[in-house]
């Protein structure tokens, strides 16, 4: 789906082809990726116009995979990155999204489901979604699971206040750096709504290029 599209018509085409989530893409390439939730939450709740667009709602920095991972790395990455739709590309071509949904799915099949550490792996991956505040589901929680506990972030982890710090794709271009207005649960999981230093807001997922600086840490303390 390209950029530019309004917020109504990216609606409209997850309720015809019964999906949950679209990939969005600028000039050919993934730019980001807009949830039925990122619909609810972000431009319902917030009245944005749905003439608007739709990257206006969407989530950066989309996490990805090769064609080529494994089960492993996949239920890895889910786990590290608390994503529930990871998009599988294949240098600047998407390949595909593989759903967490779908994990679950083939572990629950005799016909595919393996025993050992593959299971394992699935059950952590699981038992944290289960525990997730914004489980899509809608599974009861009780109270206190939406309370913030204080612990140590984790690097893909942050708060309201925090900078973020993008190194750019390739060579020696600039640095995009911005504070994080809002995080995702109580946790500090992203996606994260940062204002950028050029003044736009964007909500961003960081990745492998993106470092966190937390407030009132030195700078040579990030994540």
């Amino acid at each position: 789906m390209p950029a530019p599209t309004p917020i109504r018509e990216a609606a409209e085409l997850m309720d015809r082809a019964g999906v949950g989530s679209l990939l969005v893409v600028d000039e050919g390439r993934l730019a980001g990726i807009v949830t039925d939730r990122d619909l609810a939450l972000r431009a319902v709740a917030r009245a944005v116009p749905l003439d608007a667009r739709i990257d206006a709602v969407m989530t950066c920095g989309v996490v990805t995979v090769g064609p080529s991972a494994g089960w492993e790395e996949i239920t890895r990455v889910f786990a590290e990155h608390a994503i529930r739709r990871l998009v599988v590309t294949d240098g600047d071509t998407i390949v595909g999204v593989v759903a967490l949904d779908d994990l679950l799915a083939a572990a629950a099949d005799p016909h595919t489901a393996a025993t050992g550490p593959r299971n394992a792996a699935l059950g952590a991956v699981a038992a944290a979604e289960i525990g997730h505040p914004h489980h899509e589901g809608g599974l009861p929680l009780p109270l206190d699971a939406l309370r913030p506990r204080p612990r140590t972030l984790s690097r893909w982890q942050a708060r309201v206040g925090d900078a973020v710090v993008v190194r750019a794709a390739v060579g020696n271009g600039p640095k995009r750096d911005g504070e994080i207005l809002e995080v995702a649960t109580p946790a500090g999981d992203p996606p994260f709504l940062v204002r950028w230093s050029d003044g736009r807001l964007s909500y961003i997922h960081p990745g492998p290029d993106a470092r966190i600086h937390h407030y009132g840490e030195p700078v040579g303390s990030a994540r």
